[in-house]
């Protein structure tokens, strides 16, 4: 599959740069947006933010501070994420919801991210095209030493444009739930309900709430039985409500099964009979299995065009942490396969990647190696995380440049039904991959798109990428899982 294999994103890359970098250039006189500055243990960085902006890719929002210290020489980039309206509140690195980083065109001073300790941003204020917040905690510097970074802050003009409806208002909702001894009233359900068959968009559950104050608002149930529903949004008036819940999840039994609704303080419940059917699948989304393979073609372009992928019993050892090794080889075989090094903790599936992947002028990535999740079964559609960042040197209009790196991944959907090549499957995870790139000062661009699909007890079924320019989709044909 192409997204196994070397495929050299930096020369795409340096073309989308080197227009930007005439656009930056125009941009680069404008007085500054605001202003930024923290502590380590031993000096105060402070600077301007030349730039401050929200960008809306699906149902993802970016927030970000783009700015350099006050000596031109390095770079501060922070970002913020979020899946409705940016409003006064706390974003923490471990939710994925943050990350950080501080740089000059040599190296990377500090980062922060969920792989690197917990790193927590608040805003403070956010309306009429501005914010103000503050930011501290865990931060790696360029030796790969742990650092607290403190009494961080920021202010500046920003366009909201790209905030939602909220208009950054801040505002939380506040309300109550109808209901009767408990029970939720006014409730109506949508959708058939079947133990073992995915709940889609269409399984949906109504109910009434009644708004004192209006903002934004999250009203959810616990999960049961392996389903649970949610909304989120904006009350944009107060009074009563009608709220539709979305179903999310595979039944694992059939039955009467109650669910709790919470809005802020208040609950209520209500119940669901399930259908009897079949037993949803077990097993990991991703097997490492020793013996396990699976054979990929391309659906539309090549059809010599496959791969086969092997777990072996070999495994590799990078300090403490061990590692499953994969054989990849084309079919027929070419005499000359690579590996890839995967393993599992939890529920979540890591690669260890040589960053050679990404293209740089040969020696000059750093790290030469890095670790991280491909995927991650306890987060929510919609939720997002990223790879550490990866800096390295390649040709920008023919001058040496150094450019950063790095993947953030989304959950598209997860526990739908799917069909890729011989695999049918009531329980899939679908995952975007997207790559980004930046040169200093400049924002990150995405560079490159990925879409995988994991099917449980099975492992991935299927992957769609333009990593060559053009889209190229593979799909699962015979496998066998140990």
């Amino acid at each position: 599959m192409k997204h196994f294999k070397n495929y050299f994103f930096i020369g795409l890359l340096a073309s989308f740069f080197f227009s930007c970098q005439k656009e930056y250039s125009l941009e680069a006189e404008l007085t500054s947006a605001g202003t930024w500055q923290f502590n380590d243990d031993t000096k105060l960085y402070k600077g301007n933010i030349d730039s401050a902006y929200i960008k809306v890719a699906g149902a993802t929002r970016t927030l970000s501070l783009i700015g350099k210290s006050e000596d031109k020489q390095q770079n501060f980039l922070l970002h913020l994420y979020a899946t409705d309206s940016f409003t006064v509140g706390t974003y923490k690195a471990s939710l994925f919801q943050t990350d950080f980083q501080y740089f000059s065109t040599s190296k990377n001073i500090y980062q922060a991210d969920q792989f690197i300790g917990e790193f927590i941003v608040t805003i403070t204020a956010i309306g009429n095209n501005n914010i103000t917040g503050v930011f501290s905690g865990n931060s790696e510097d360029s030796s790969g030493t742990i650092k607290p970074l403190t009494l961080g802050k920021f202010t500046s003009r920003i366009n909201l444009i790209g905030n939602g409806t909220g208009g950054g208002t801040g505002t939380t909702a506040v309300g109550t739930l109808g209901a009767s001894a408990d029970s939720c009233t006014s409730v109506s359900r949508s959708g058939t309900f079947t133990q073992g068959i995915a709940l889609t968009p269409s399984n949906t559950v109504t109910i009434q709430a009644t708004i004192t104050t209006p903002g934004t608002y999250l009203i959810s149930t616990n999960t049961v039985n392996g389903v649970s529903f949610s909304k989120s949004g904006i009350f944009t008036t107060a009074g009563p409500q009608t709220v539709i819940l979305t179903g999310t999840g595979i039944p694992a039994n059939s039955g009467i099964q109650i669910f709790k609704v919470t809005f802020g303080t208040s609950t209520c419940n209500f119940p669901i009979t399930f259908g009897a059917g079949i037993p949803p699948p077990t097993g990991d989304y991703f097997p490492i299995t020793p013996g396990s393979f699976w054979a990929y073609g391309n659906a539309d372009r090549d059809p010599l065009d496959s791969f086969l992928v092997t777990a072996t019993s070999r495994t590799k050892n990078v300090g403490s942490i061990v590692y499953n090794v994969f054989s990849v080889d084309d079919i027929p075989p070419s005499g000359s396969p690579y590996e890839l090094y995967y393993r599992k903790a939890a529920g979540d599936y890591f690669e260890y990647l040589n960053t050679d992947f990404f293209g740089f002028d040969s020696g000059t990535n750093s790290p030469a190696n890095i670790e991280y999740p491909f995927l991650k079964e306890s987060v929510s559609v919609n939720g997002s995380w990223q790879s550490p960042s990866v800096t390295g040197k390649a040709p920008i209009n023919n001058v040496s440049t150094t450019i950063t790196v790095y993947i953030k991944m989304t959950i598209l959907a997860k526990a739908v039904s799917a069909t890729s090549g011989v695999v049918n499957s009531n329980d899939v995870i679908k995952v975007k991959y997207e790559y980004y790139g930046t040169v200093a000062p400049l924002p990150a661009i995405v560079i490159a798109t990925e879409e995988r699909w994991f099917a449980r007890g099975i492992g991935l079924i299927y992957n769609s990428n333009d990593f060559t320019g053009s889209k190229e989709i593979y799909n699962v044909g015979r496998y066998k899982v140990n």
